[in-house]
């Protein structure tokens, strides 16, 4: 398909999206009296906005990881770019009018009025005026970076920025109630990355010349990334929708709900197509009869999924842009109610703490994506140590998100600090130990010890540094976007220092890995003989009858990273005697 075919064929696919949009966003919305008070503009235009937007974004993000990992001819690059581009300045348009819109929703004033504007200072220092503002400037930048190159690396980097932009997208979406929030968005954020990696990049596919959209390699690896985010998808939409609802009845009373289950439908069908798909790819797309009629038939079915992907955005446009049946929620009673969005959990004893789990979407999604990564089809073979260690990692960071520390790090120093010592190591490491080197990262390091002992130190130090700073620690404590960035850092510290301690050389190894042992150890050492609470005014004011001597148990969260790091240096003493055993 050309450039210009496409682009006469998107024009009016747009205007029955947007229609498509406004219509259920009307019909979601009913007589609510905030879209009444927003003007006929705000309620027309919010829904159109918000469709344009997503489908911008995802053909940016899409577009980004196809060109930036799967093809490998520079012309295609450049013209997936292209679009890339383009695609990127329409999302920061489209952002910026969701903005305006937003703001006359929130505040009942509508658009052109003569008070329309006078406040918007204080909206942008709501919370939904930040994230609103973050993913337009997210947005700018990504365009500003899509225009510079066409090289791999230029494309992996706009895709961590579109990325960046979904993140933003993400925190301004509905949650139900308060104890729901953190995972509305974070089935929000999952859902987001998915549809825009399986529905920008088939839409920039399309565009591509006949010999690069038929490549069979390009299509595989798009096909397997096209089954993880259909899973993603599935997973989430289902969790989102269900923190949305009050009750099982509104299925058959909510017309925002049954637009819901609009989406599910069109996802089963988008589910059917995908396996269509996948076995037109293994019947060969080659130049005989049985080939062509194999490769027309993949065309087909890719243009009826980008269809119905785009009824699926104007449809999740729509719900967006209208209040959920789920009512804002309460506090619960306590203290901790009001810091944490949570009840106080049960003292804990040892029975008490097994029972207790807050699932995180999340980090089981980022779980999920890194097995079905690991065992895509075109991957190499892998040793079955590597696999057994990416196993455990992998189960690590879902217990570790989802479980007891997850519950219990709300309201206890200690918790909070094992969570994020852990996630570093062993989750970190473990999946630091099984991926593979990057590289640059083994040119820029092999050989050189001490670069790479400092960036084993480096990832600890950043963690510490986020402890040690009253405003980061407290906004990982209130926020959600800064606690999930908390987790990301620890994990990837974790997998910097096993990167580094093996590109370290071997009579070296032992002195790059104890360097973060030894910073774990000072850290240790300071949380055991401090008297300076951290975060005093959230973990001093949870209003704990049990454990309620905060700075007692912050001095026992020193003792657990001790015990961790003791426990750390033995296994890997041990494993280095065991290897210096064989090689004598």
């Amino acid at each position: 398909m050309t450039l210009r075919r496409a682009l006469l064929a998107l024009l009016p696919a747009l205007a029955v999206l947007s229609l498509l949009a406004v219509l259920a966003a009307d019909a979601a919305g009913g007589d609510n009296l905030v879209l009444l008070d927003a003007g006929p503009v705000a309620r027309i235009g919010a829904p159109v906005a918000a469709t344009l937007a997503d489908l911008a974004a995802a053909l940016t993000l899409g577009g980004a990881v196809v060109a930036g990992w799967l093809l490998r001819e520079e012309a295609d690059r450049t013209r997936a770019l292209g679009i890339v581009a383009g695609a990127a300045a329409a999302t920061t348009l489209a952002r910026g009018a969701s903005l305006a819109f937003s703001y006359a929703i929130a505040t009942g004033q509508p658009v052109g009025s003569p008070r329309f504007g006078s406040d918007l200072g204080v909206f942008l220092a709501t919370e939904l005026g930040v994230w609103l503002l973050c993913g337009l400037l997210a947005a700018a930048a990504t365009t500003t970076v899509a225009v510079l190159g066409t090289s791999a690396s230029l494309a992996r980097a706009v895709a961590v920025l579109s990325s960046v932009v979904a993140f933003s997208a993400a925190m301004t979406g509905h949650a139900a109630g308060d104890e729901t929030h953190e995972i509305a968005t974070s089935t929000m954020l999952v859902h987001l990355l998915a549809v825009g990696i399986w529905l920008g990049g088939l839409a920039v596919l399309q565009v591509l010349t006949d010999r690069s959209r038929d490549d069979v390699r390009v299509l595989r690896g798009y096909s397997h990334l096209a089954l993880i985010c259909w899973i993603a998808l599935a997973l989430s939409g289902v969790l989102a929708l269900v923190v949305r609802m009050n009750t099982p009845a509104e299925l058959l009373t909510s017309a925002y709900v049954q637009i819901g289950l609009g989406k599910a439908v069109v996802l089963l069908l988008l589910g059917l197509l995908g396996a269509l798909q996948r076995r037109q790819l293994a019947t060969g797309l080659g130049t005989d009869a049985e080939g062509r009629r194999a490769l027309g038939t993949y065309r087909r079915l890719a243009l009826l999924e980008l269809a119905l992907m785009g009824l699926a955005v104007a449809l999740a446009a729509a719900m967006s842009s209208s209040p959920p049946p789920a009512e804002e929620g309460t506090p619960p009673a306590g203290t901790a109610g009001t810091l944490t969005g949570y009840p106080l959990p049960p003292a804990p004893d040892l029975v008490t703490v097994l029972g207790q789990w807050r699932p995180d979407p999340f980090g089981a999604a980022l779980a999920c994506v890194l097995l079905l990564l690991w065992w895509r089809p075109s991957a190499p073979p892998r040793p079955r140590g590597r696999s057994l260690q990416l196993l455990l990692g992998a189960a690590a960071l879902v217990l570790l998100t989802s479980g007891p520390l997850n519950v219990y790090g709300k309201v206890l120093v200690s918790a909070h600090v094992l969570q994020h010592v852990l996630l570093l190591v062993p989750a970190g490491v473990l999946l630091g130990c099984a991926m593979t080197i990057p590289p640059r990262l083994r040119t820029l390091l092999e050989g050189r010890w001490p670069l790479a002992a400092l960036l084993a130190a480096a990832g600890p130090l950043l963690l510490a540094a986020c402890y040690i700073s009253p405003p980061l620690l407290r906004a990982a404590l209130d926020s959600h976007a800064a606690h999930l960035a908390l987790q990301l850092l620890a994990l990837a510290a974790g997998a910097l220092i096993a990167l580094a301690v093996r590109l370290a050389p071997a009579p070296r190894r032992a002195w790059v890995a104890a360097v973060p042992l030894l910073l774990g150890a000072a850290g240790g050492i300071a949380l055991r003989s401090t008297e300076r609470l951290l975060a005093a005014s959230w973990f001093g004011a949870t209003g704990r009858t049990w454990r309620a001597d905060a700075l007692a148990d912050q001095q026992s969260a020193g003792t657990l990273v001790l015990v961790v790091v003791v426990l750390i240096a033995l296994v890997a003493g041990g494993a280095a005697l065991r290897n210096r055993g064989r090689r004598g």
